[in-house]
């Protein structure tokens, strides 16, 4: 069964962490094509200072659930 997501989707990691969205479809530039199966994902935390960051990570759909929230 594949999993999917769709934009706007909030998940987290199986292994924990925070709440992400899901922003699309990982774009895969050395294959020049959508990857089916990673999702890029965003994210807000505090940096050492106290100031918000946002990060940015590409992850495997195995390896995100969606949260209650969702």
């Amino acid at each position: 069964m594949e999993i999917r997501f769709i934009p706007g989707d909030k998940v987290r990691l199986i292994s924990g962490g925070p709440e992400m969205t899901i922003r699309g479809q990982h774009y895969d530039v050395l294959a020049n094509e959508y990857s089916a199966n990673m999702f890029d994902c965003i994210w807000f935390d505090k940096n050492k200072d106290g100031k918000e960051e946002v990060h940015y990570c590409p992850f495997q759909a195995e390896e995100l659930i969606k949260t209650k929230s969702a």
